[in-house]
């Protein structure tokens, strides 16, 4: 079964309009989360995942109580639960792989609630905006369209995404919602900015910068261990004149939407670039025993290196 809207197969719409008018009621639930309070998040039972990252977990993780993603202007963050088994996971998805990715979250979130006979699959997405260029309307129908032909039956509960997701500042059009969190006790979602994004983001974001389009999941809930890699990127031109570039440049020429991107992109992507420039060749100095660098939380909320035994 493909997905569902109250009861009523859903149709792969034409355009982002074309979709609200069909249902206008996920314009009201829109409303609803954009109008509330950013809430900042701790690193405390806190599991972020970054653009092409995926995650998940139940309930009974004592180490992982929030699961959350943020920096969304064109991307979209998507949220899939099992409202039997309580399992949930979150992904961040920029257009790369959005099927491998989604398909990807589905499989995680049955593979987590295989012993519950009671209960459905629902998912909201969030993020996007009316951005010139057509991106986020682009990656909104193409998730749409994914879901629509899966073979589980899935309800769409939450639909912020793009024309619904936008204000309006002096003419421009920026996101409303940047990040989201989700409590995975209650499954309460929420706007939410997290001061702790976990470790090696520099690492991870030199990734998806080179052109690895794959959605992974960094999270072992059986064994509470966040894991990153291992992997390759592919070498970038000019890597030393970008790694000196001024903002400006950076902003202008390394994201689909220069005007919205939050203060700390240039940082963000200098980090990256700086991690490129010190490991061209990270299979052999970040990832030398070929197994991924892992990690577990501390009470604290910290991620600590662990080295694997097997």
């Amino acid at each position: 079964m493909p997905l569902i809207v109250e009861g009523r197969l859903v149709e792969v719409p034409a355009s982002v309009a074309e979709f609200f008018k069909t249902y206008p009621n996920f314009k009201l639930s829109s409303e609803r989360l954009c109008s509330q309070q950013s809430q900042e998040v701790g690193p405390k039972g806190l599991l972020y995942v970054g653009q092409r990252e995926i995650g998940g977990t139940t309930p009974d993780d004592d180490d992982v109580h929030v699961l959350g993603s943020d920096d969304a202007t064109t991307c979209h963050v998507v949220v899939l639960l099992h409202t039997g088994s309580g399992a949930v996971c979150i992904g961040h998805f920029d257009g790369c792989e959005t099927k491998k990715g989604l398909e990807s979250m589905v499989e995680l979130v049955l593979e987590l609630s295989k012993d519950e006979t009671s209960g459905r699959l629902e998912i909201h997405l969030v993020g996007g905006f009316t951005d010139e260029a057509g991106h986020s309307e682009k990656l909104s129908l193409e998730i749409l369209k994914v879901l629509t032909g899966h073979p589980s039956e899935i309800s769409l509960v939450t639909a912020c995404i793009t024309d619904q997701n936008t204000v309006y500042k002096e003419g421009v059009p920026f996101p409303v919602i940047y990040g989201l969190a989700v409590d995975v006790k209650t499954r309460n979602l929420y706007k939410a900015t997290f001061s702790d994004k976990g470790p090696d983001l520099p690492l991870r974001g030199a990734r998806h910068f080179t052109g690895g389009k794959e959605m992974i999941n960094i999270y072992d809930s059986h064994r509470r261990w966040l894991k990153i890699g291992p992997f390759t990127y592919k070498p970038m031109h000019y890597l030393e004149m970008w790694c000196e570039a001024p903002d400006y440049i950076i902003r202008q020429n390394l994201s689909t939407s220069p005007a919205q991107e939050p203060e700390h992109f240039e940082a963000s992507v200098r980090a990256s670039l700086h991690q490129m420039l010190d490991h061209p060749e990270p299979m052999k100095t970040v990832f030398s025993d070929g197994k991924p660098r892992t990690y577990t939380k501390q009470p604290d909320g910290e991620w600590k290196r662990v080295e694997q035994t097997s």
